[in-house]
This record gives structure tokens, sequence and C-alpha cells, in this order.
């Protein structure tokens, strides 16, 4: 059975049930429907439109649940567009505008019906009480109408939850997702994602070719340059006050050049290891342990390629993973682990540190977080005080 809090409510005190919140949105549930479906029959009329309204109407309804006591219904991802026909969850979407439709007209018929008993047994009682009114032509009829007014009064706050609850539930069952559409939603998703990260590696090795090829290039001729003129000041300016400080002035900017040039270096190699494009995640995690100045130990035995965005983010969450111990926790040991099944990568970063990580201290947890979150995976950060710490990137695999 599912889950109704108006249903919940009802159920647990049938008396105090009438001073709820549940009856009046019960009501507005069942009302919006009693209006919208005239809009469904013309939807149905002209084929052509049946597939747009049942949409939007599915759309509205996954959200328009919690006014009769029911969580909103997971949709299709923003832009995801109109489904197939192919797709079950058009042909689901179809048969609840039609239930929509034919519980829509239910609800008029009974909101007029018993709105128009209740008015009526309003005028009875001033019929009774000898008040002349030509909107009961038979007078006899209106000791009959009070009563039925008042049951009609006393029951419809049941009646209408109990409606609004039929259809809710009807809605969840035919409006919820599956757990292959899920899938296949975290699939587009996933791949969604990789091609904007393939842009954006594009973009990457465009930035790592000019600074190879131009602003290295350039300083690198620059401190050649340099040397070159220090030796002809030694040998153009005889030995002296005057050779020596050209001589000085020549080495400050010089080292100053190699500097750059070296900061330069560093920087393109920080933007993604050549180990990395050539050998793959395994290798460049290999290569990671071995810089790192304490134990460090990888095990990516028989993990194969991924997509090189895939690997450059993974590399990114162990590499900063690895930072993030070595500068806050003091571990002895640190352990990488890369394992990958047909469906699934898991990345698993441990230490024996002082724990405590939080992404409150720094925007290198959060990175990790978005990295992750792009990928359509889960980072799970387990790092109680004291430690130890372990922090599993899990993600779907690409195909």
């Amino acid at each position: 059975m599912y889950h109704s809090a108006a249903l919940t409510a009802l159920r647990r005190s049938p008396v105090r049930f009438w001073f709820t919140r549940w009856p009046w949105t019960s009501l507005a549930y069942l009302a919006i429907g009693a209006l919208l479906w005239i809009f469904t029959l013309l939807a149905f009329t002209f084929i052509g439109t049946i597939p747009y309204w049942a949409r939007w109407i599915a759309t509205a309804e996954r959200h328009r649940v919690r006014l009769a006591g029911f969580r909103p219904i997971p949709g299709r991802p923003p832009g995801a567009g109109l489904p197939g026909l192919q797709e079950p969850l058009l042909w689901r979407e179809i048969a609840f505008a039609l239930a929509h439709m034919l519980i829509g007209l239910f609800s008029f018929v009974a909101l007029i019906t018993g709105t128009t008993l209740v008015f009526a047994a309003i005028v009875a009682v001033f019929v009774l009480a000898g008040v002349d009114t030509p909107l009961i032509q038979d007078p006899s009829q209106a000791p009959l109408l009070v009563p039925v007014g008042l049951l009609i009064v006393v029951a419809s706050p049941y009646a209408v939850t109990l409606l609004a609850y039929v259809q809710g539930a009807l809605a969840t069952a035919l409006l919820s997702p599956r757990a292959e559409e899920l899938q296949t939603q975290v699939a587009s998703l996933a791949r969604a994602n990789i091609a904007e990260l393939d842009r954006f590696e594009g973009e990457r090795q465009r930035i790592e070719r000019d600074l190879h090829d131009g602003t290295q290039q350039h300083l690198a001729t620059s401190a050649m340059r340099l040397g070159m003129l220090e030796l002809d000041v030694r040998e153009t300016f005889p030995p002296g006050p005057e050779q020596d400080s050209a001589l000085e002035s020549l080495e400050a900017v010089r080292r100053e050049t190699e500097l750059a040039l070296d900061t330069l270096r560093d920087v393109v190699h920080g933007l993604r290891p050549r180990t990395l494009i050539d050998d793959g995640l395994g290798a460049a995690l290999r290569e990671l342990a071995r810089r790192v100045p304490i134990n460090a130990t990888v095990d990516a035995e028989g993990v194969g390629r991924f997509a090189l965005p895939v690997e450059s983010s993974l590399y990114y969450i162990a590499s900063e993973a690895v930072t993030n111990a070595i500068k806050h926790a003091t571990p002895d040991h640190i352990h990488i682990e890369l394992a990958a099944t047909f469906d699934r990568i898991m990345l698993t970063v441990s230490d024996d540190g002082l724990g405590g990580a939080n992404s409150a201290h720094g925007t290198g947890m959060v990175g990790m977080y978005e990295r992750t979150s792009l990928l359509s995976g889960e980072l799970i950060v387990d790092s109680p005080p004291g430690g130890p710490t372990r922090i599993i990137a899990d993600i779907p695999r690409p195909y």
C-alpha cells in the first residue's frame, strides 16, 4: 500500500481529522483535477496532442500529489524532452492521463452534486423556519434535504480524502520510475557529463600546447640568450667593478627567467601528468605514490583504460586526497586502490592518519565532491577523529 500522510492522519484519529489540513488539501487536489479533466478530453479528441498533454499533466501530477499527502514523484531529468514512443514511461503517462480524465469527471460530478445538495439543505432550513423562498418548489421536501445535507457535510472530509488517496496512489503507481529507467537515466546523464568533460579536456590540451609551444619556448630562448649575453659582457668589458655589476644584473635576470620557466613547467605538469595520457590511470597513480614523501602503495592490477575525462577526474580526486592526508593527517602509510566491474569504477584512498576530514575545511574536498557528481557518482568520506580515513569515489562506468 502506498503511504499517504492524509490517510495516516485519518486512521489515527477520525474525529481530530476534521481539524487537520488534509480535508482541505485533498479537496483542492480533487478540485484541480475536476477543472482539468475537460482539457484531457480535448487532448484525446485531437490525437496528435495526446503525448504532449500526457507529459504536461504527468509532470504537474508528480508535484500535485503532495496535496493528497504523498511524496513528490521523481520524474525525468530537466531538459530530457519528450520520451520516445518506444519508452514505457510515455505509455504510462498516457494511461494516467486517461485515468485522470475519468477520475476528474467523477470528481466534477461529485463536487457539483454535493455542493448543490448542501446549498439546498441550507435553503431548506430557512423554509422550515417559515421563510418563503422560490428556490424550493415543494416545501414538503425540506425535512428530507436537511439530513441529506448534514450527512454530506459530515462525510465529505472522509470521502474527499479517500478519493484523493485513490488518485494519488494511482499516480504514484503509474508515474514512479522503474529501476531500469533510473539506470538508463543515470547512464544518459553520465554520457552527457562525459561529453562535457571531453570538451573541457580538449580545451585543457589546447592550453597545454600553447604553454609548451609558446610561452615555455620563449622563456627557454630568453634564458639561452641571457647566457650568451653574459659571455659577451665578459669578453667586452675589462675585469673590474663595471663588469661585476653588469654580470650580477644579468645573473639575477637569468635566475628569475629560469625560475619562471620551472614554475611554468610545474603548471603544465600539474594540468595533467604525461603518464596519465600515455599509460593510463593505474600508471599515473603509481607515479603519484612514488612522489609522495611517505610510504604509499597502489593496487590497480587488471584495470584497463577508461575515457580520458574519467581518468583525469579520478586522478584529481586521488591526488587531492593524498595531498590532504599528508597536509592535515600526518599519516605513516597511504593506500590507493582502483577497481572496476562491468558497470562501476571504484577509487579508494585510505590512510592511517589523524582523520577528521571535512569539506568545510577547504576547497579541495569540495572539488572532489563536484568531480564525482559530474561523473554521476558518489563520494563517500569515512574519516572519524583519530582516523583512519577512507575516501571512496564510486561512479558508473561509461561506455
